[in-house]
């Protein structure tokens, strides 16, 4: 059967939404592990350049995995969208490309709010005309 998945992302966590033809959903969603824009309490200010960039560059690892862990739950998608309101869907974009059966399927990245699991659904049924 015929498969729609809708990756909503931010940082702190996803939600994946399937559906089909027939207009089944079913919504999945996943913690993060990347670490906040705060580390140990202190703000990034305190820390020195080095620090910084390590710290930077963890999260941005963790960013990573997060996301081919993602990838992971929709190999199967004949069509596939990203959406959320931070960067971190840019950052997936750019895992899914890397992936070369699934890059032709993604036929969207938007921009939304935080959205209730109702709300969810919705986006992923208008956006596929379902």
């Amino acid at each position: 059967m015929y498969k729609f998945y809708g990756i909503w992302i931010d940082h702190a966590h996803a939600f994946i939404v399937q559906a089909n033809k027939l207009g089944e959903m079913t919504i999945e969603k996943f913690g993060s592990d990347v670490e906040g824009k705060n580390h140990g309490g202190e703000t990034l200010e305190h820390f020195t350049i080095v620090n910084q960039n390590q710290h930077n560059e963890r999260r941005h690892n963790e960013l990573n995995a997060f996301c081919k862990e993602l990838i992971k739950h929709v190999t199967d998608a004949d069509e596939l969208v990203i959406f959320g309101p931070s960067t971190a869907k840019f950052d997936l974009e750019k895992e899914v490309k890397e992936v070369k059966a699934l890059a032709p399927k993604l036929k969207g990245v938007e921009t939304t709010d935080k959205l209730s699991e109702a709300e969810l659904k919705d986006f992923v049924k208008k956006f596929f005309a379902l």
